[in-house]
Parts: structure tokens; C-alpha cells; sequence
């Protein structure tokens, strides 16, 4: 109980007290004052004034804090990359595509450019040059496809495996990432990138076949493959691909934009089985890191 309080109730306590001994006093004697009555009725009194007696006003007040805006923990991805060498823009395929190893017929693709395959980004000790591994890439697509040329400058043609171990040798790689923007910021492939090896064969025993790498090593995985390697090309070769967009994931719409590059594997090693280098149009390409992927746009 408050101080100021107690004393109140205490000096009408004594000033209660005094009338009653007055009373007494000077009043007759047959009929005496209630004095316990009139003290608990003075106390009851006081005591409901000082409970319900307001707050005083420098007592200060609650209020809860307003609500903090919560942040975005993941930030709206763009459209595409940049910083992974130039973005690609995909032509429609102005002509049928014959999947032969001849790629005479790509000059008359309207609007498709090469795509130059120049720098290493794996194996730069073993790479001497462009003499040595270097080439160029175009691409096309229809609603079926997603058609690949590419003709590879190199020194020593090494190809001895076949399916899951293609790596192993000379081949084209293809990695896809069906779905640029769902995981723009991850750096780990998941289901929706995918790599693909496409082999030239040995222009002998081995024959142009395709592999599937990730999500699942695949070795029938549908993919048309053919090469060829001129007499004048040395260790080079031509080879073209026609690839399922199903294969992909991915059903196909003018403006879309998906994460691709093209790259390509090489082994001077006669006999052996192993990757000295790779070059390509991505010049950080990390192939199971999507976002050192360069971004592709399918045109109209």
C-alpha cells in the first residue's frame, strides 16, 4: 500500500477514535456510539478510494513495438546470366537439318552464329594452343529439336570408350539447365541440369554415339550423333546432333531462356583412356555448377 495512503487512513483512524471519546463525553450514557462500526466504515472508504484511485500520470505506459518488416531471404533472379561469356540467342532452323556430319547445309540457317570454343577451363597445363584443341559451334532449334554442329580443330584424334567413360576421350559435351530461373543462385546441379557427352566414335570400330551423364548416366539416351573427319582436318573432326527437347525436360516456346554451353573434351594420350583438357565458350565453366553456365534465348 502507498505511503500517502497509509497515513490518510491512519489519521482518520485517530480523528474517528477522538469524536467517539467526545460522544462519550458528553452524550448519555444509555445509548453509546457504535465506534467499531464507524472505524470500519471510514476504513472501507478510504481503502476503495486509494484502489481505484488513477495512475499517476508520470507512471509511464506499455505499448507493443510496431512489427518489423521481414526481409527477403532470396532475391528475384533475372532473366538470364552475365559474366559467363556472351549470352546466346537460338535461331529457329530455317531449313531441315540432315544429321550426317556434313555441315555444308548450316551456312543457308538464317540467323544462326557461330559460337566460338576457344578458351581452356580445364587442363591448362596440357593445352598448348588452338592448334591443339579449338573449334566452333551452331545451333538451331524446331519443336522437336535442339540441333548442334560443331567442328573441332585437333592435333591427335583419342577416342577409345564408349557410353559412361566417353569422357575418357574425344568428344563434344553439351550441360542444359531446363530451369534457369527456379534455381538461379544454386552452384550444385540437381534434376533439372543436365550433361550430355556426344562422341565421334574412333572412325573405325567406334561409331557416333551419345551418353547421358546427370541427372542419370544414360547410354541409350536417344540422342542422333554423326561425325565425320575430312582428310584435310588431321585429328579434327565435324559432328552433328539432333537432340530431343524430351530429353531435355523442356517443352520448347519462343523467349524462353535456359542455362547451356557447349564444350569440348580432348585426350592426346594414343592408347590411354583420360581427359587432358577442355575448351569452351564459358570461361569459368565448372560443369556440375550451373551458375557458371552462359544463358541461351530460343528466338522466334
Amino acid at each position: 500500500m502507498p505511503t500517502t495512503t497509509r497515513q490518510t487512513i491512519q489519521a482518520t483512524f485517530v480523528g474517528a477514535a477522538a469524536l467517539t471519546v467526545a460522544a462519550l463525553a458528553c452524550g448519555p450514557r444509555s445509548q453509546p456510539a457504535d465506534t467499531r462500526a464507524t472505524v470500519e466504515a471510514v476504513f472501507a472508504t478510504v481503502s476503495a478510494e486509494a484502489l481505484y484511485s488513477p495512475v499517476p500520470s508520470d507512471t509511464p505506459t506499455l505499448t507493443e513495438p510496431p512489427p518489423s518488416a521481414t526481409a527477403s531471404l532470396t532475391p528475384t533472379p533475372p532473366e538470364e546470366r552475365t559474366g559467363n561469356g556472351p549470352n546466346l540467342s537460338i535461331a529457329r532452323c530455317t531449313h531441315a537439318v540432315s544429321v550426317d556430319g556434313d555441315l555444308g547445309e548450316w551456312a543457308g540457317q538464317d540467323g544462326v552464329t557461330p559460337i566460338s570454343l576457344n578458351t581452356v577451363t580445364f587442363g591448362a597445363d596440357e593445352w598448348l594452343g588452338a592448334d591443339d584443341l579449338s573449334g566452333q559451334a551452331r545451333l538451331c532449334w524446331t519443336d522437336s529439336n535442339l540441333y548442334l554442329a560443331v567442328e573441332v580443330v585437333d592435333d591427335v584424334h583419342v577416342q577409345n570408350q564408349r557410353g559412361a567413360t566417353s569422357w575418357q576421350g574425344d568428344e563434344v559435351e553439351l550441360v542444359v539447365d531446363a530451369d534457369l530461373r527456379g534455381d538461379f543462385y544454386d552452384e550444385v546441379w540437381n534434376d533439372d541440369d543436365y550433361q550430355l557427352g556426344l562422341s565421334p566414335g574412333d572412325f573405325g570400330d567406334l561409331g557416333p554415339a551419345a551418353v547421358e551423364y546427370h541427372p542419370s548416366v544414360n547410354e541409350d539416351v536417344g540422342v542422333q550423333v554423326a561425325a565425320r573427319q575430312p582428310i584435310e582436318a588431321g585429328g579434327g573432326y565435324r559432328l552433328e546432333a539432333a537432340i530431343p527437347w524430351s530429353v531435355l525436360g523442356i517443352s520448347p516456346k519462343g523467349e524462353a531462356v535456359y542455362g547451356l554451353c557447349v564444350a569440348l573434351s580432348d585426350n592426346d594420350h594414343v592408347g590411354e583412356a583420360q581427359q587432358d583438357s577442355m575448351v569452351s565458350h564459358c570461361p569459368e565453366l565448372a560443369i556440375a555448377d550451373p551458375t557458371t553456365w552462359a544463358s541461351a534465348r530460343l528466338m522466334p
